[in-house]
């Protein structure tokens, strides 16, 4: 067997064998940082916002699944929507939730849950259905599982449908949740069809299975066969119980913002500040019709300045983004909206808010180019909530870039190791270990406390931080599915006051055949050994935790740590607010305790501890 120690592990860089060179589509299209769309919340306390609401639909206050049940139990009170399904409805019409409230362009944000073996589906506009669905375990998904885009039907053929690109679907029984963002179909003015319906997104459970899907109709049992610019959301309910809670949406507007009157001031030097700029007589200047960089004739050493007026359609705040490289800067009227900052071309933009009322603004912005080894050009965005950025300059004023690559990390035919940082609950952890399996089941782990930080399935780790040009960040993230763990010690100590133990010491790994690490460590006087392997189904993973030494009769073993605990029987237990799932052996009885406002599911370490980690 092969021992590392930790001095060892930060001493030798692991080779990435299986490591590929993928292109990703990150461009800085629009702003840096995405403005927060005003979210409005379906409030579930009534069905007051919905048509109609046929009797299978109901208001509850809790509901609560084990992985292995075949329906939802509830209770009563208020915030979460039922659909109290029974065979004897289905695909029955007339048992389907449609909302009062019409929309067109749209981002729909949601949790919901289902019992084994449900099924259920979102309609946009009541035409197009991103399916809900039982899909646990499915290696290669099709456009019947759990967020795929449903096929569209035609003499009794089905034809179209999108599969999504990976199964990002949780286990029956835990609150999952999905985002969606839509384009209705585009109408001209005589009300012919110009453009297909678009998910421009949709991402389940953090992670992104569709982009850019075109729908030329609507998808199978719409409840209109027509389309339309505006339709209510529907909520298909003849095939299985499903809840939602969290239920909100923002209708995307499209943004009417104009220049006017651009007047253009061209410096063939490098200056600071317009009033140094303005010593020497311009190089150029005048009218234009766009802002456009290419009105620096030089690719260094210059000082380029535009004013004019702005007009903006309706009173709110307005996000502004510039990229180029150098100084720069933008004052709506006489305001400083951007300060004076550098930056460069693969850089982050310069950006900055204010409110406006509806009209026209003078605006007046520069940028000063002073290092050649970045590219000239320039961009200017604007966006608000619930609109969608759009472009304020001449589009041959920012040169192509080339996009940033993904340095993937896959576990396709052998156990991967990768060690690196890692941010866990905002904090940057710098001792972290994460290893993919060929299960597709991973895991990260902080070698300085023995803990679980994120388990997670599908793709396994983006190591783009670590690799791409100097590396810096050394940050690698999970390209899965995730749930983040409470991430602390397993030795629990009922007097602790924080969730570390400083004499919990790392003492290396080994590996077996499979390459899989078993971690030592040294408590006290007590041998502790953690193992961690994915499950016999290859839907969770096996964590083994002996311990060996003095004192082991007085120790305790923490299983699992969140807001809530609670056991459904035969050795379940679902942690946090349904987050995911511990499965002990039948006979073995934990205690479930209080420790710094949570709780915790913890064993004493006399007897070899295992158990299940199931999401």
């Amino acid at each position: 067997m092969s021992k590392f120690t930790l001095t060892q592990l930060l001493a030798m860089r692991i080779k990435i064998s299986t490591t590929a060179l993928l292109f990703l589509c990150i461009f800085i299209s629009a702003s840096a940082q995405k403005v927060k769309p005003r979210f409005k919340e379906l409030p579930f306390t009534s069905l007051e916002s919905f048509q109609a609401p046929p009797a299978n639909w109901k208001i509850i206050g809790a509901v609560q699944a084990g992985y292995g049940d075949t329906a939802l139990s509830t209770a009563k009170g208020s915030s979460i929507l039922f659909n109290d399904y029974s065979r004897s409805i289905q695909f029955q019409e007339g048992h389907h939730l449609t909302t009062k409230m019409q929309h067109g362009d749209l981002l729909l944000d949601f949790d919901f849950m289902i019992p084994k073996g449900s099924n259920s589906g979102i309609y946009l506009q009541s035409r197009y259905e991103v399916q809900i669905n039982d899909s646990w375990g499915v290696k290669l998904p099709t456009y019947s599982d759990v967020g795929g885009i449903y096929e569209r039907w035609k003499n009794e053929k089905g034809f179209e449908g999108s599969a999504p690109m990976t199964n990002a679907g949780f286990a029956p029984g835990l609150w999952q949740h999905m985002e969606i963002s839509f384009q209705a179909p585009r109408f001209d003015a005589s009300g012919k069809k110009i453009a297909n319906a678009k998910f421009v997104y949709v991402r389940l459970n953090g992670v992104t299975i569709h982009e850019n899907i075109l729908v030329s109709g609507p998808t199978r049992s719409p409840a209109f066969e027509d389309e339309k610019a505006y339709g209510p959301l529907m909520i298909q309910g003849d095939h299985g119980q499903v809840a939602f809670k969290n239920f909100k949406y923002a209708p995307q507007d499209e943004l009417n913002v104009t220049l006017s009157d651009i007047n253009y001031t061209y410096f063939e030097k490098s200056a600071k500040t317009p009033e140094e700029a303005t010593k020497t007589k311009p190089t150029s200047f005048g009218k234009t019709a766009a802002l456009d960089a290419r009105l620096a004739s030089a690719r260094d050493q210059y000082f380029l300045q535009f004013d004019g007026k702005i007009n903006v359609p309706v009173k709110d705040v307005y996000t502004f983004s510039m990229l180029h490289t150098g100084d720069g800067s933008l004052e709506i009227d006489g305001k400083k909206v951007i300060e004076p900052n550098w930056t460069h071309i693969g850089a982050e933009p310069l950006t900055g808010s204010v409110e406006l009322e509806a009209g026209n603004h003078t605006f007046k912005m520069w940028i000063n180019k002073d290092v050649n080894w970045a590219p000239p050009g320039l961009s200017f965005y604007v966006e608000k909530p619930n609109s969608k950025a759009i472009a304020l300059h001449s589009p041959a004023s920012m040169p192509d870039r080339t996009p940033a690559p993904l340095v993937e990390v896959k576990a396709n035919a052998n156990t991967e190791i990768i060690r690196s940082f890692m941010y866990h609950h905002n904090k940057k952890l710098t001792h972290v270990v994460s290893v993919g399996d060929p299960s597709q089941m991973h895991y990260a782990y902080d070698l300085l406390q023995g803990a679980m930080l994120k388990i997670w399935k599908g793709n396994f780790l983006n190591a783009t931080d670590m690799w791409y040009e100097r590396g810096e960040p050394q940050v690698a993230s999970p390209l899965g599915a995730t749930i983040d763990l409470t991430g602390n010690c397993p030795v629990y100590e009922k007097t602790a006051t924080k969730d570390s133990i400083a004499d919990y010491q790392y003492k290396g790994y080994e590996l077996s055949n499979k390459g899989q690490p078993t971690f030592n460590y040294q408590y006290k006087k007590l041998t502790i050994q953690d193992q961690i392997t994915p499950n016999e189904t290859g839907r969770g993973l096996m964590r083994t935790i002996n311990v060996s030494g003095e004192g082991k009769e007085k120790t305790w073993i923490r299983i699992a740590q969140g807001s809530n605990i609670t056991p459904l029987g035969n050795g379940v237990y679902v942690i946090g607010d349904q987050q995911y799932f511990v499965q002990l052996a039948p006979g073995v009885f934990p205690n479930i305790e209080s420790y710094l406002d949570q709780r915790v599911l913890i064993l004493p370490a006399k007897d070899k501890i295992q158990y299940q980690l199931i999401w």
